[in-house]
């Protein structure tokens, strides 16, 4: 979005630029040499306050064009709403399987991304992994928006729930344990 809001500005420059020049020697500088009489085919200077008048009008579009794109980019913007629906599902989503490990970075993003279709812009979220309180074992995670706004701290907790065997080579079974994952949701900082 960035890009597009930035090639509407740099049109807008482009036209006023065009705008101010004089015309008489733009004329003569970019289309003169596609007439045998260049003298007899230059603009008249009703025309060529007429062509001034356009590309001013059109470097005044695009500068709208460019507003209005700042302002829709700026309306993807998160509520603190928002990021709570957001993130409680986010959680209830990775409580709801059992997972071979602890929640990590990937599977709270995956999910973030997930349950954020529909409520704000998934890419101005911002996941940090936190450090576990003392005497609290499990991963926690603070969520907000990328300039720092509604801050969310999940806190998942494991506990295994049984397994699946791997054979090894060797003809022996190992258990790979599997985690049903607890999550707590609080709103501030970690």
């Amino acid at each position: 979005m960035v890009g597009v809001i930035a090639l509407f500005f740099i049109l807008a420059a482009v036209f006023v630029v065009l705008g101010c020049v004089d015309q008489r020697r733009l004329y003569w500088r970019l289309s003169a040499w596609r007439y045998r009489d260049p003298a007899a085919n230059e603009p008249s200077d009703a025309a060529n306050r007429v062509g001034r008048f356009a590309a001013l009008l059109l470097a005044g579009v695009w500068l709208f064009a460019g507003c209005r794109a700042m302002d829709f980019a700026d309306g993807d913007s998160w509520t603190r709403e928002e990021m709570r629906t957001v993130v409680v599902a986010a959680a209830e989503t990775i409580e709801a399987d059992a997972h071979p490990s602890g929640a990590t970075d990937s599977m709270l993003t995956e999910a973030l991304r997930d349950a954020s279709e529909g409520e704000g812009p998934y890419y101005r979220l911002d996941v940090k992994t936190a450090d576990a309180r003392e005497g609290e074992g499990g991963d926690r995670f603070q969520v907000s928006t990328t300039e720092g706004e509604f801050p969310f701290c999940l806190a998942f907790t494991k506990k295994e729930s049984g397994g699946f065997a791997v054979p090894g080579a060797d003809g022996s079974t190992t258990v790979v344990p599997e985690y049903d994952l607890t999550s707590s949701v609080d709103e501030g900082t970690c």
